[in-house]
Order: structure tokens, then C-alpha cells, then sequence
């Protein structure tokens, strides 16, 4: 998934404007269209970000056929935009999630093999590392 920004929109532009325009080049997932207003309320900037399924090669072909071109009363600038704030803060709790529960999945064998460990008579069972330095016997 790609995020462009598309700047020098005219300020009559839908969002359905927006998804006809780069459905051609890719699956449009969601698309942003935002307005600067003045004091008085009179729209001075209009832009969008758009999130687009594409490939690098349909969005180097995106990028020559729409950037720097007219379209409704407007000279469309296009770039790639970082990745929006709410998408990554999802992700990231996502991974946090993920990350717990690998943990606890983890915390669970442990608990499995000490379960395991007292069933066949072994009580106090501790895990000891070895210190760096310490022989092991048996090895060199």
C-alpha cells in the first residue's frame, strides 16, 4: 500500500472524483480530501492523501501521466506522503498485541515444563545459567 498527496486540487473535487482518477492505476483504499479555509470561511487549498494499492511500476506510470497535469481547473501535484499517524499507531498496538501474546504463549511452555517436571517427582527445580568462564563438565 501506497500513501500519496495530491495538492492543487480544485475545491469542487469529490473523493468519487479522486477514486475514478487513480482506480485506473490501482485498488483505491481510502481517500482523505481536505480544506484550508480562510477567517471568512473561503476555501484557499485544497489537497487529498490517498491510500492506493500499486505497484512501483503503475505508480512511476501514475506519477508521469497525473503529476504536473490539468484536471478540473487545477494543476495536480503528486507525491508519495508518509505513512498516515492512525494506520501506524494500529500497527503498532497490533504488534504490541501480538508480542503479548507470543510472550504469554511463552510464559505458558515454561509453565508447562515445571508442571511436567513436578509430576514426575522433581520438587524446587531451579534453571541456572552458566557463568561465562565456568567449566561444564563433559566439555571443553
Amino acid at each position: 500500500m501506497r500513501r500519496l498527496y495530491v495538492g492543487g486540487l480544485n475545491h469542487a473535487v469529490t473523493q468519487k472524483d479522486l477514486k475514478d482518477r487513480f482506480g485506473k492505476f490501482g485498488e483505491v483504499l481510502d481517500v482523505e480530501l481536505r480544506t484550508r479555509r480562510d477567517d471568512e470561511g473561503v476555501p484557499y487549498k485544497t489537497f487529498a492523501y490517498i491510500n492506493i494499492n500499486i505497484s512501483d511500476a503503475d505508480l512511476k506510470k501514475c506519477l508521469t501521466v497525473l503529476n504536473k497535469s490539468k484536471w478540473k481547473g487545477g494543476t495536480l501535484q503528486i507525491e508519495t506522503a508518509k505513512e498516515s499517524f492512525l494506520h501506524r499507531l494500529a500497527q503498532e498496538r497490533q504488534e504490541a498485541a501480538e508480542h503479548l501474546l507470543h510472550k504469554s504463549s511463552a510464559e505458558g511452555k515454561k509453565q508447562n515444563l515445571l508442571d511436567s517436571l513436578s509430576k514426575a517427582g522433581v520438587k524446587n527445580f531451579t534453571m541456572k545459567a552458566a557463568v561465562p568462564g565456568s567449566e561444564v563438565p563433559g566439555h571443553k
